[in-house]
């Protein structure tokens, strides 16, 4: 599939813009193609899912939304309206509409797995199939926050970007946390896309958009060394899957502790999960022909 196919489309969801990309002006609710949502992470934007949607064949239909605030969606109203609750009803209304009542694939990465969990276990009735790449379950998560010092640790960048400070200190140092996050080889390969990047960090309110997310976490990471008697006041999740679900994991992932997908088949029914030992925690880009062969295996049922 060429990447130039893919063209910029909008839907006002509760008085908000959300701007997505797709290869079809139209879903058509008779077609038997496969249709493939997909959910970008922090700090990205839709353009993310390009190589891999490239490596997709033929007859795959395509939606990659810019996730409320980012890039060209409409920042939203208040800071409160980020809150997980609230974003899940906001895409899952988008989802229903612009599915136009056929069943989805639901793909996510980082922050886009973040709403592809819940909005997995709590509207199943919109999708056929769950496809999680680097991004953790809600539940796993929160476990391993309480157990695991590694993970804690790991997690540690969070209360850069939730302090008061954060938009202005990014802004400051030329965003060198993101572009850290990101890796240096991202600015000098993929020109293009970098390119909106910084014009979307650069734009005050897509930046305090994107922190929005993380100051309306529904649990506070604790410090690395927290006590015990902070680590059992902390809510674990029952988050369960019952679709079909593809985990790919690119295991030098930087933001999460491997050992975070062992506790995975207590909350996911039916679960593959595929490994990529070199890969990072951008997996969708570096190992976009390797995610793009499991994605169509499982989605036709050929693994």
């Amino acid at each position: 599939m060429e990447t130039q196919m893919l063209r910029s489309h909008y839907m006002e969801v509760d008085g908000h813009d959300i701007h997505y990309l797709s290869n079809v002006e139209r879903v058509n609710n008779t077609s038997t193609n496969p249709l493939v949502l997909f959910l970008h992470g922090f700090p990205e934007n839709a353009h993310a899912w390009e190589p891999l949607i490239s490596c997709l064949p033929e007859g795959v239909d395509v939606i990659a939304p810019d996730l409320p605030g980012y890039h060209k969606s409409a920042p939203l109203g208040q800071e409160e309206d980020y809150a997980v609750p609230m974003l899940l009803a906001r895409m899952a209304t988008f989802i229903e509409e612009v599915s136009n009542k056929r069943r989805v694939v639901l793909v996510g990465h980082d922050w886009g797995g973040v709403i592809a969990w819940p909005l997995a276990a709590f509207h199943s009735h919109l999708f056929s199939h769950l496809i999680i790449l680097n991004a953790a379950h809600p539940s796993t998560f929160t476990e391993l926050l309480k157990t695991s010092c590694k993970q804690r640790e790991k997690s540690q960048y969070i209360h850069q970007l939730i302090d008061d400070d954060a938009q202005s200190t990014l802004q400051s140092t030329d965003f060198t946390l993101l572009k850290n996050m990101l890796g240096e080889l991202l600015f000098s390969t993929h020109k293009g896309y970098a390119d909106t990047l910084l014009a979307m960090w650069n734009n005050k309110r897509s930046l305090s958009a994107m922190l929005n997310y993380y100051r309306n976490m529904p649990q506070l990471v604790p410090v690395t060394d927290a006590d015990e008697h902070e680590l059992k006041r902390i809510r674990v999740p029952n988050i369960r899957i019952l679709i079909p679900t593809l985990v790919l994991w690119g295991e030098q992932d930087d933001a999460f502790d491997v050992d975070i997908l062992d506790g995975l088949p207590r909350y996911v029914d039916s679960l593959t999960i595929k490994r990529h030992e070199l890969a990072t925690h951008w997996i969708h880009r570096e190992q976009a022909t390797w995610a793009a062969k499991h994605i169509c295996d499982f989605i036709w049922n050929r693994e």
